[in-house]
């Protein structure tokens, strides 16, 4: 379990190559604007714990680390996964659905019949066959839903939860890369306007993710596409909403004098080996909350989960 040794062997794992640090589940880098540093977000059971471990307050970006994954392994070793679901092999809760019809071979004819099956106390499967021959067709039916119903013993066959943590999932990430996103992004504009006035007219295509060697190796971003999307998106709309749950600022927070989005790349500009020309079709607009959500992991997978999600969620 989630012992000292664990905790060793994470740490040991996490620091032990000279080029990348190797982030175990649960953790990611969060350098966002001026915010630097590694971000905590555990579920456990139903309670998810979360907590930022800045690079300046510890001092460092190892340091920084290092404490985010000694309080990881407190959440995961004082919180254990107690949850049960139905176990995915267990008898159907329906008795028509434990019921069958079958026709076996025989000796001189065959043998056809109604098999009923239902759980014991202990969870054990048994059966019980209903001839056709001698019941008749209905009767042998019948009497199978009466024994498949009568007999099963009603409460859910339940398994635990397996805790996804107990596989200590690693994640690599180059240390150089590590070093140049955490400088990279300065202090946020107070002149951030993004709405039919204000956004800038450009062109609705631009080279993205080009790398450039000044001090460091940076990810250039054209923030002209950024703004002709969200003029493209106003042309059609009276808002700015996340195009994956919908939610606006302005409606939720009143004190807000301008709206919020993000701006997310369907394909991740971190995949990217050189620069590759970007559409705004290439973009969508995200809340914060659905875009740090996308980025847990593999963001285009989980895009594409995600619209499955909110489309369901939508229509019902």
């Amino acid at each position: 379990m989630f012992d000292d040794n664990f905790l060793h062997e994470t740490l040991q794992q996490a620091f032990n190559d000279e080029e990348y640090y190797y982030i175990p589940k649960g953790i990611v880098r969060f350098d966002y604007e001026n915010v630097h540093g590694w971000f905590v977000r555990v579920t456990r059971d139903r309670a998810q714990f979360q907590k930022l471990f800045s690079d300046n307050i510890y001092k460092s970006i190892q340091d920084a680390f290092r404490e985010a994954i000694i309080y990881r392994h407190e959440i995961l070793k004082n919180f254990p996964v107690t949850l049960k679901h139905i176990h995915k092999r267990s008898l159907p809760l329906e008795p028509e659905k434990r019921i069958s019809h079958h026709v076996d071979p025989g000796k001189n004819q065959p043998y056809i019949y109604w098999q009923a099956k239902w759980y014991n106390k202990n969870h054990i499967i048994e059966r019980e066959n209903y001839s056709v021959l001698k019941f008749g067709e209905e009767g042998a039916k019948i009497s199978a839903l009466k024994a498949a119903t009568e007999r099963h013993y009603k409460k859910p066959k339940l398994s635990s939860i397996p805790d996804p943590y107990l596989r200590n999932d690693i994640r690599q990430i180059s240390r150089a890369d590590v070093e140049v996103l955490s400088k990279i992004n300065g202090p946020r504009s107070r002149d951030n306007h993004s709405n039919k006035n204000t956004v800038i007219k450009s062109y609705p295509f631009a080279f993205e993710g080009e790398r450039k060697l000044a001090v460091h190796k940076t990810i250039e971003r054209d923030k002209k596409l950024r703004n002709q999307k969200i003029q493209e998106f106003l042309s059609s709309n009276d808002k700015i909403f996340c195009e994956l749950c919908h939610f606006n600022f302005l409606d939720n927070y009143p004190f807000l004098t301008s709206d919020i989005i993000e701006v997310h790349h369907i394909i991740p500009l971190g995949t990217l080996t050189e620069s590759k020309i970007y559409h705004t079709k290439d973009l969508m607009l995200l809340c914060s909350n659905c875009h740090l959500a996308l980025h847990q992991g593999d963001a285009e997978d989980n895009l594409l989960i995600a619209m499955e999600y909110f489309e369901n969620k939508n229509n019902k």
